[in-house]
């Protein structure tokens, strides 16, 4: 593995409610990473995209990277190097809501910035401009959490802040893979319309926004219990008001961890597929709930 790579994000709390303000935390996640490469890959590395395939993208988005109101990348170089056989290396699966695209402007922003800062929120600014100008709208937070690789914890006034987290002794986050990849832009849609509504911002977007802000405050001063109970609200919270970002593979597994109390489940990033969440006390008496899925431990 190249010295420099790029991981992907899990955005631990905050999804969705991250759009309405609410504080986020987020964290890279290197058993996903992509690098830059000029060269045919090793066999140990199970890339997810074919090299034609990773050229052909990255060409349009410098083509797409022109429409920028001022020159934040040397744009003339990063066509060069393409025409030059370069491309972009990932074992990151697409459509699963690891930040794959903010690892792309990540690895872009460090290698042709013409002035880099060490800004967190310039910085979140420049690389959301990066993504906006290929990908839509874009916060800016996974691209950051990839080139910045340390935890971020994204307050409610959107101020940013570096952090480090504690170790969780008594829990264990995992990922749960329900194989199913998705498109993020329908869902932000249905959430982005059902926030017009007054009584889904009271019933939903208000009381997870503060269990968010409980569970940010209980993590990091490691108090497991407080956690537990935030997260348990959150994961009652989104099944009862996001049905469209469940898989109905995941429904069963959903209810049984809020029925016992033994686990939680969440949505990661988008939602629809690609990875759940999961928190647990116990990881090894309840791993066997699980076995029809491909688990990683993450924390």
């Amino acid at each position: 593995m190249p010295n420099l790579s790029y991981p992907s994000k899990v955005l631990l709390f905050g999804e969705y409610t991250i759009i309405q303000n609410s504080a986020a935390l987020a964290i890279p996640y290197a058993h996903y990473q992509s690098y830059w490469s000029d060269h045919p890959l090793s066999k140990d590395w199970e890339n997810t995209i074919k090299p034609a395939f990773s050229k052909q993208s990255l060409q349009k988005i410098a083509v797409d990277l022109q429409s920028l109101q001022y020159p934040l990348l040397n744009l003339k170089q990063f066509k060069e190097d393409l025409k030059n056989g370069l491309w972009l290396c990932t074992n990151s699966p697409m459509g699963y809501g690891l930040g794959s695209s903010g690892t792309v402007c990540a690895a872009i922003y460090d290698r042709y910035a013409i002035h880099k800062t060490t800004n967190l929120q310039l910085l979140k600014q420049e690389l959301a401009c990066l993504e906006h100008s290929f990908h839509g709208k874009s916060s800016g937070i996974d691209p950051l959490i990839a080139y910045n690789k340390r935890p971020l914890w994204v307050h409610s006034d959107a101020s940013i802040e570096s952090v480090e987290l504690p170790s969780l002794q008594k829990l264990t986050f995992f990922l749960i893979d329900t194989q199913l990849p998705r498109v993020s832009t329908p869902l932000i849609h249905f959430f982005v319309e059902s926030c017009k509504n007054a009584s889904f911002e009271n019933a939903f977007v208000q009381p997870t926004s503060r269990a968010v802000d409980d569970a940010i405050h209980a993590l990091m001063t490691n108090n497991s219990s407080s956690l537990m109970q935030a997260i348990h609200l959150i994961s009652k919270l989104q099944f009862a008001y996001l049905p469209p970002m469940i898989p109905e593979s995941m429904h069963a597994l959903w209810k049984k961890g809020l029925a016992s109390n033994e686990f939680y489940l969440k949505i990661c990033g988008a939602g629809g597929g690609g990875f759940m969440l999961g928190v647990t006390r116990n990881w090894e008496a309840v791993k066997q709930h699980f076995h029809s899925f491909k688990t990683l431990q993450l924390l």
